[in-house]
C-alpha cells in the first residue's frame, strides 16, 4: 500500500488530483496506526463476537429494541445493519464516501488530539460490488456494497459501506483492488479543520440531526473570536 504524508490542506487538494475518477472511496480515521478493521473485528469483540451467528443475534437484539424508534421499517439485514452501523452498533461494516472532504473531516474530527490521522483511498470497480441476495452474515469474500438512503446521514455524506467476510483482518488484506493511505499530520489537523468549515463541512453538515445542530452552534459561539489558527 502506498503511503503519502499530508501536512495541509493544500497537500490534501493536490494529492486528490490523483483520485479525481468516479472509482475511488475514501475513509478517514483519527489514529494513523488502525488498520481497516470494523468494530465487530476490534480486541473489544473479535473474541466475544467470533461467529457469523453471534453477530446475527446482537442486530436481532437491536431490532427488537430500535423498531418503535424508527419512521421507516428497513427490509432486509442489509438495510438493518447499514442503519445499526450507522448508530454504533458493532458490525462487519466499515463506512466510506465518495467525498474526499467527507473523509478528511472524520480524519480530524478530534482537531486537538495532535494524534496523527489517516484518510484511506480505494480503488473501487463496480464488478467489485456485492450482490445483495445473500445474508450479509452468509458472505465468503469481502466485497462493496450501496446502503439504501434510510438516514440523512447516508446521503450527506456520500456513503457506501465496505463489508468484510473476515472482520478480524484489515480489509486491505480481504478485497481486492488498490488502497492508498494519506497520513494527516497531527499538527495539522486544526488548522484543515477550519479549512473544512470554509467549504461548509462541521457537525451539522455531516451528522444532519438536532444534537450535531446544537454542538455546531455551540461551537461556533465558543470559536467566534478565535479567527486565527496557529
Amino acid at each position: 500500500m502506498e503511503v503519502i504524508k499530508i501536512s495541509d490542506f493544500v497537500e490534501f487538494h493536490d494529492t486528490m488530483q490523483r483520485f479525481a475518477n468516479i472509482n475511488f472511496l475514501f475513509r478517514g480515521q483519527l489514529d494513523a496506526d488502525w488498520g481497516l478493521v470494523p468494530k465487530v473485528g476490534r480486541d473489544a469483540f473479535k473474541d466475544i463476537l467470533p461467529s457469523s451467528s453471534n453477530e446475527e443475534l446482537l442486530l436481532d437484539s437491536w431490532k427488537r429494541y430500535a423498531g418503535h424508534l424508527l419512521t421507516s421499517v428497513p427490509i432486509d439485514n442489509w438495510d438493518w445493519l447499514s442503519l445499526a452501523q450507522h448508530h454504533g452498533l458493532a458490525t462487519r461494516l466499515l463506512d466510506w464516501t465518495k467525498n474526499p472532504l467527507v473523509a478528511l473531516y472524520f480524519a480530524t474530527e478530534d482537531y486537538n488530539s495532535g494524534k496523527d490521522a489517516s484518510v484511506f483511498v480505494y480503488d473501487f470497480k463496480n464488478e467489485d460490488s456485492l450482490l445483495q441476495n445473500v445474508s450479509p452474515f452468509n458472505i465468503t469474500s469481502s466485497g462493496v456494497f450501496y446502503p439504501k438512503g434510510l438516514t440523512a446521514r447516508v446521503i450527506s455524506q456520500r456513503g457506501i459501506f465496505s463489508i468484510s467476510h473476515l472482520p478480524s483482518v484489515s480489509l486491505d488484506k480481504t478485497l481486492k483492488g488498490n488502497f492508498y493511505k494519506l497520513i494527516i499530520k497531527g499538527k495539522s489537523k486544526r488548522k484543515i479543520h477550519k479549512h473544512l468549515e470554509q467549504y461548509g463541512l462541521n457537525e451539522y453538515s455531516i451528522y444532519q440531526d438536532l444534537d450535531s445542530l446544537s454542538d455546531y452552534l455551540n461551537r461556533f459561539v465558543i470559536d467566534r473570536n478565535n479567527i486565527d489558527v496557529v
